[in-house]
């Protein structure tokens, strides 16, 4: 329930400061990309349209200063502002539909090794039938359990936290 809201978070927070919201998502990158683009953006049509900025203005002036800044100026800031703010609130939801893939990916497996093992003692009686069929992810007497890899699509041992293929770790590694 509660990566439901870390996308909504995520936004809400890269509303309120450049990068934080990709932070919070531990997208460094991103943070960084969007915090300089934005501020350095800023500070670049600031200075392309002269807008006075400093300590000497007093607060009654910095929100007059504010309210008459030109629309060329704060337009392309806060269209920044919102693009961040959807890549954060993008990013999250990715993450959490990669999660819950993965922890339908080793649920799944859990459920084969487990299925895996009844069959393999239905066989030893030599009772042929549902139970007894090999599945998807057959299970030789020698071997180990063969299973498809989520990154690459071939088969790989179901013993290991990585695919030997294109060496990305499985869903299941990071949930034991």
């Amino acid at each position: 329930m509660r990566d439901q809201f870390r996308p909504l978070l995520a936004a809400l927070l890269a509303m309120a400061l450049p990068g934080l919201g990709h932070l919070t998502l531990r997208r460094w990158g991103r943070a960084l990309l969007w915090h300089l683009t934005i501020v350095g953006g800023g500070v670049a049509l600031f200075a392309l349209y002269d807008v006075p900025v400093g300590s000497t203005v007093s607060p009654a002036e910095a929100a007059e200063t504010a309210a008459a800044l030109p629309t060329d100026v704060t337009l392309p800031i806060a269209i920044l502002y919102v693009l961040s703010a959807v890549d954060a609130y993008l990013v999250g939801r990715a993450d959490v539909a990669e999660r819950r893939q993965a922890d339908a990916t080793a649920e799944a497996v859990r459920r084969r090794a487990a299925s895996g093992d009844d069959g393999a003692a239905d066989r030893s009686d030599g009772l042929t039938g549902a139970n007894s069929a090999p599945s998807a992810a057959a299970e030789s007497d020698a071997g180990p359990a063969e299973i498809e890899c989520p990154h690459c699509g071939k088969e790989t041992d179901a013993d290991l936290d990585f695919c030997h293929w294109c060496t990305e770790p499985l869903p299941w590694s990071e949930t034991e």
